[in-house]
């Protein structure tokens, strides 16, 4: 009799709550033409729930020997990943408020931080004497800071930072689904942040 194929297509990265346990269904999709093979190696539990946060990983051998152990006649085959990261946490309660004065604190430094670095970044190449050459160039006139080139210069900068952080002025759809830069940037931190931490899991557990 012939061992029936299982495929099984796993995570990266999955969530679980406090004292919950984790089953092969939890973290990857399971693919064989034996529906009552399947259910099994679905409901197979590979990890044991605990009571505080921390975070853990799964290896793919450790999810193959589980699932062999329990079910006969079968061929494991791992698709994705090798390791999964678990990270065990309590369910977070809404703080809306708290929310609300961390976000506008952040809001209000990042503000000052970008204001205080523009002005110093002008001041550095002063760009005041630019302007009022750029004016003479044009006008013929010599005038010390000239408000029809500063203001729109000024309302320019936030457009610019605005459009080159978001991609609603582009007129292609599928260029306003792309991330923006911050997104990017932020996507590329969490995975060297897991990638870390799973490195470290590995180590001390060698």
């Amino acid at each position: 009799m012939d061992n029936k194929q299982v495929y099984i297509n796993l995570e990266t990265k999955y969530s679980v709550d406090l004292n919950t346990h984790v089953y092969v269904k939890d973290v990857g999709e399971v693919y064989c033409d034996d529906k009552v093979i399947k259910e099994k190696v679905e409901n197979i539990r590979i990890h044991n729930g605990k009571d505080k946060e921390e975070y853990d990983y799964i290896s793919g051998i450790d999810i193959t020997t589980k699932i062999i152990d329990k079910v006969e006649n079968i061929d494991i085959n791992i698709i994705g990943g090798p390791d999964i990261l678990l990270e065990i946490k309590d369910q977070e309660k809404p703080k809306l408020v708290f929310n609300f004065f961390k976000i506008a604190f952040v809001a209000v430094i990042l503000f000052f931080g970008a204001a205080m670095a523009i002005i110093n970044f002008h001041e550095d190449v002063n760009m005041k004497a630019s302007l009022e050459k750029i004016y003479y160039i044009f006008v013929g006139q010599k005038k010390e800071n000239p408000m029809i080139l500063t203001i729109p210069f000024s309302l320019g900068i936030g457009l610019g930072m605005f459009a080159f952080f978001s991609r609603i002025f582009s007129f292609s759809k599928r260029r306003r689904q792309e991330p923006g830069p911050m997104e990017v940037e932020l996507y590329l931190y969490d995975k060297d942040l897991e990638d870390h931490i799973l490195n470290e899991l590995k180590q001390k557990r060698r």
